[in-house]
């Protein structure tokens, strides 16, 4: 006795319908999705040989020391010459960094704060975004714009108060404020930097920062204790009978 076949069903039918049907676009589909695949994985692999090559030129700046031992730092123009050669990667955005920073070293502030602000025009939430910030306060007290720095320290605690460069930030903040004849105010940063967790390697300098202010201005040493103090809330209650 011959088996009965089994006779697909509407649905069945209706499946081998359509992709019939639909043979070509499927096809199409499936070439385009390969080549967007093929698009992603050949510029990730670009990306990926632009960064090595970018990384290698910026770390072939820093040459072995000589003879006497003394090792030559490169110009800015060296770095500078890394970030235009290599715009668009992270190495070449730390050249353009480094050059900010060794333009301020050479005591070109104009030009110095102009690469700070191009690094933080491209990235404003880079991973260094508080150190070129940091570097636009620094160039613009350089140069004696103390109200356009003090805003400018503000803006670096105020967006990174919990970055390393906070506390450099606050340093100078008590320090223009004493230039500014505002002690009460440079102790409030001074502190800042004391009761900072975890503690910095600024803390010392603040320390020594406070301590001449507090010799030169012994009512803020007063103020400070009467701050500290805690009353209980019993001392100024009415003796029992």
């Amino acid at each position: 006795m011959q088996p009965e076949e089994t006779q697909p069903s509407s649905w069945q039918i209706e499946v081998l319908a359509w992709l019939e049907t639909h043979k070509q676009q499927l096809i199409y589909a499936g070439a385009g999705a390969l080549a967007i695949w093929l698009a992603a994985f050949t510029y990730s692999h670009v990306r990926a040989g632009q960064e090595a090559s970018a990384n290698a030129a910026l770390a072939a700046l820093n040459k072995p020391a000589d003879r006497t031992g003394k090792q030559v730092q490169p110009l800015a123009a060296d770095y500078l010459k890394v970030a235009e050669q290599h715009a668009g990667t992270k190495a070449g955005e730390r050249a353009l960094l480094f050059a900010a920073d060794r333009l301020f070293t050479e005591g070109k502030l104009p030009e110095a704060k102009a690469h700070f602000d191009k690094y933080l025009a491209a990235n404003p939430t880079g991973s260094a975004a508080a150190s070129a910030l940091l570097g636009v306060a620094a160039c613009q007290d350089a140069v004696g714009e103390t109200d356009k720095s003090l805003a400018t320290y503000q803006q670096v605690i105020a967006q990174h108060g919990s970055s390393p460069e906070a506390h450099p930030a606050r340093l100078a903040l008590g320090l223009l404020h004493e230039q500014k004849k505002q002690p009460d105010q440079a102790l409030r940063f001074y502190d800042e930097v004391l009761r900072a967790k975890p503690v910095s390697v600024w803390r010392m300098e603040a320390e020594m920062r406070r301590e001449q202010l507090v010799r030169l201005h012994p009512q803020l040493a007063l103020g400070a204790a009467l701050g500290s103090t805690t009353v209980s809330p019993a001392t100024n209650a009415p003796a029992k009978k």
